[in-house]
């Protein structure tokens, strides 16, 4: 067994689709929130973009994982 093989095993992949819309929905989040709120706070911008970030692509990689196994 070479090294390669044991580097697929070790490390399971994350589905691009999921990073794509984890990505896509943080920067959306913090978009709206940052012209929503006038002081422009980082914290105030970037913790709901987190979470919604977070969220979607959690959801995302659940979806995938759920049809992969039907």
């Amino acid at each position: 067994m070479n090294s390669s093989d044991q580097d697929d095993r070790a490390r399971p992949r994350l589905p691009r689709a999921a990073i794509v819309s984890g990505l896509a929905a943080f920067l959306v989040t913090s978009g709206v929130v940052s012209w929503a709120t006038p002081d422009g706070n980082l914290v105030v911008t970037l913790v709901p973009g987190l979470a919604v970030g977070l969220a979607v692509f959690g959801l995302v990689v659940w979806r995938l994982r759920l049809a992969k196994l039907k």
